[in-house]
């Protein structure tokens, strides 16, 4: 179940009644990129809010309000929901923050969950108890934060796979001997197509998929897929141009599921950011759209470059993408 978009798409789920919301919160395969988040979509809940909001929002309200006023005949529920909030898995920048709020105060029941977390945390108990108590055990389909940091870094979800997801120093993912993930082209693959230059870390004058034709129009891409075992929310992704002065002007970065149906989740329409051979170019995936996640991902150019002698190659030398790896 993806929690994350589930409570982010709208706030519909307000409107589910008690059990049922109470049965997602406690389900063992909830996939969460942060507890905070859980936590967040327990108080919303509780109040039947009309909006999404975070739990600073119920901080400030509960300054002039208790949380009976608030809660109503939700507050029990709220109580019992907070035990599945894993508090010790929240990094402790944000315990000490709740430590000194409002609803550290008036509620009881987080008061004690924050302050049981900040114990573990202060004497490094390294999840005590942690084959009786689930708020000491990360989630089974928790997934793995790969967060962009800066043009080329090392942070990245095609990265990780070269070094088999943290087994060993990096190679490039597709000369290993058990491949992790494939990527293929538009075009045929030739000495100028060639999808492991795109994870080589080594730059590559030329190097550029080239166009085919689909639904009677001009298109060129490079597709990633991750395999059948892995999904990734994306939130940002990084391209490099090759040595050439194709520079891409209208392009999407897509999202599938099984590779034959395409959502958009970011479309670039006259984008003129990269405007030098060589340059790295990266950008933010917002909106409910980064918190689906997805096995395929492809880059496709959706209008001509800037090389009028070839102007559906898409030339590009890298590609990385970061998010919530599964």
């Amino acid at each position: 179940m993806n929690f994350d978009y589930f409570i982010s798409a709208s706030n519909d789920f307000v409107l589910l009644d008690d059990t049922t919301f109470f049965n997602i919160i406690k389900h063992p395969d909830l996939t969460v990129t942060s507890e905070e988040k859980v936590l967040n979509a327990i108080l919303m809940f509780g109040m039947n809010a009309k909006e999404l909001f975070g739990w600073e929002v119920v901080d400030q309200l509960i300054i002039h309000s208790k949380p009976e006023l608030l809660f109503g005949e939700r507050l029990q529920i709220v109580y019992d929901l907070l035990s599945f909030v894993r508090f010790p898995l929240l990094q402790h920048s944000l315990l000490d923050k709740m430590q000194n709020s409002n609803i550290f105060r008036h509620i009881p029941v987080l008061r004690s969950l924050v302050h049981e977390a900040l114990n573990c945390v202060k004497h490094e108990l390294g999840r005590p108890e942690s084959e009786n108590n689930v708020r000491f055990q990360h989630r089974r389909s928790s997934y793995k934060e790969l967060q962009y940091i800066c043009d080329g870094d090392d942070h990245g979800v095609l990265y990780f796979a070269g070094t088999s997801y943290g087994e060993h120093q990096w190679v490039n993912p597709l000369l290993a001997e058990a491949k992790k993930f494939a990527i293929t082209a538009s075009s045929p693959h030739s000495r100028y197509t060639d999808p492991k230059v795109l994870v080589s870390r080594t730059y590559q004058g030329t190097c550029f998929a080239g166009p085919r034709l689909e639904n009677g129009h001009n298109c060129s891409w490079w597709m990633v897929d991750l395999g059948q075992d892995h999904q990734l929310m994306c939130n940002y992704y990084t391209m490099r141009q090759d040595g050439s002065k194709a520079f891409p002007r209208c392009w999407n970065i897509q999202g599938s599921v099984d590779g034959k149906n395409w959502r958009d989740l970011r479309v670039h329409e006259n984008d003129r950011t990269v405007c030098k051979p060589g340059q790295f170019a990266s950008w933010p995936i917002v909106g409910p759209n980064a918190l689906l996640p997805f096995r395929y991902f492809r880059v496709v150019l959706t209008g001509p470059t800037t090389d009028a002698t070839n102007p559906w190659n898409f030339c590009i030398c890298y590609l990385e993408l970061y998010g919530y790896f599964l």
